[in-house]
């Protein structure tokens, strides 16, 4: 009897021995990298280069608006999983004229005290051909949020979008007509080597 209660402890002490080996040989290893196969990397950009710059039409203006936070999580190879958010702050706008730049700021206009930023918020990333994506999502500017698409367009060193918005559409009539509000925004993100 004592032999047969050996031998049964003896064969759960081997068998936990070989479950522990096992479980061990098993686990995960942090490492080593065990990242999937279409876990591709996310591309960086650098925020101080980073700039956002537009052109009306109308009146031959051109500027920029800075004060930039923005979080992009862009991977080509996975455009779908990508989203792109960010603010820039409205006091930061610049047309290179001063007594414009202080007229833009009042309540008729981009109304700085209430609206200080402006927010973007991508809902959809879509591929459209080598190198070319359309970032879908919502604008809002001075409490108002419209849906716009940005085109983006990407080599090795850099990301350029382009859009266009009219700044009625947000409650900014700084011109009569819808058309003479229209402004092609251009987008600026280096990437980081």
């Amino acid at each position: 009897m004592k032999i047969f209660i050996y031998i049964v402890i003896s064969m759960f002490l081997i068998e936990g021995v070989a479950q522990n080996i096992l479980t061990n040989e098993l686990a995960p290893n942090p490492k080593l990298d065990y990242t999937l196969i279409n876990d591709f990397k996310r591309l960086e950009f650098d925020k101080e280069k980073s700039r956002i710059s537009f052109d009306c039409k109308e009146g031959n203006t051109s500027g920029t608006i800075s004060g930039l936070d923005f979080k992009i999580k862009f991977n080509p190879k996975d455009p779908e999983n990508s989203s792109f958010s960010g603010t820039a702050l409205v006091k930061t706008l610049d047309t290179d004229n001063f007594l414009r730049d202080g007229h833009l700021m009042w309540e008729k206009f981009f109304y700085k005290k209430k609206s200080p930023k402006i927010l973007f918020k991508s809902t959809h990333v879509v591929s459209f051909g080598k190198n070319t994506y359309k970032v879908i999502g919502n604008l809002t500017i001075k409490g108002i949020e419209k849906e716009i698409i940005i085109t983006f367009s990407l080599d090795d060193k850099k990301l350029l979008g382009v859009t266009t918005i009219y700044t009625n559409d947000f409650g900014i009539h700084i011109h009569e007509k819808r058309e003479q509000n229209k402004l092609d925004i251009r987008f600026y993100f280096p990437i980081l080597p």
